[in-house]
């Protein structure tokens, strides 16, 4: 099995590459439970424990995007625009999948549904490299092995 980094958002019908390198990328798993004291009793007890959505924070630089090289402001500024646009999410019907992982040659899929953008800064302070950070919010905290649309 072939595992390759590939940052990606399918949405609608449309695998997006984020713009490489993306050399910080973090998912946060988090749970819900009740927690029960009693008064003068050492411990306590969690009860009700459920899983909840997961949250992907990443940062990266436009350098490429899908093996293009983005050498000008203009033309990276041109690629934050179109990561805006595909990151936008208006309704429940344009949530997406964000790939981890794929390799279609390979069928190596590492993916979260039910996506939508939470965050999205760029920082266009550095003529030569513009960044941007994002979070992204999985309803679903299954972390799927299908392809895209699957």
């Amino acid at each position: 099995m072939s595992f390759v980094f590939k940052p990606a958002v399918y949405k609608s019908s449309t695998l997006y590459e984020l713009p490489r390198p993306v050399p910080v990328l973090r998912v946060r798993d988090a749970w819900d439970a009740s927690r029960f004291k009693v008064p003068l009793a050492d411990g306590d007890a969690l009860v009700g424990h459920s899983r909840q959505g997961v949250d992907i924070s990443l940062e990266g630089q436009i350098g490429s995007q899908s093996g293009s090289l983005k050498t000008s402001e203009g033309a990276m500024l041109e690629e934050l625009e179109a990561l805006r646009s595909t990151l936008d999410v208006s309704s429940a019907s344009e949530k997406f999948e964000f790939f981890i992982y794929h390799d279609a040659t390979s069928g190596t899929y590492r993916k979260f549904k039910l996506c939508s953008t939470v965050q999205f800064e760029m920082d266009l302070s550095n003529q030569n490299l513009f960044t941007y950070s994002l979070v992204v919010h999985a309803e679903n905290p299954v972390l799927y092995t299908t392809a895209p649309g699957a």
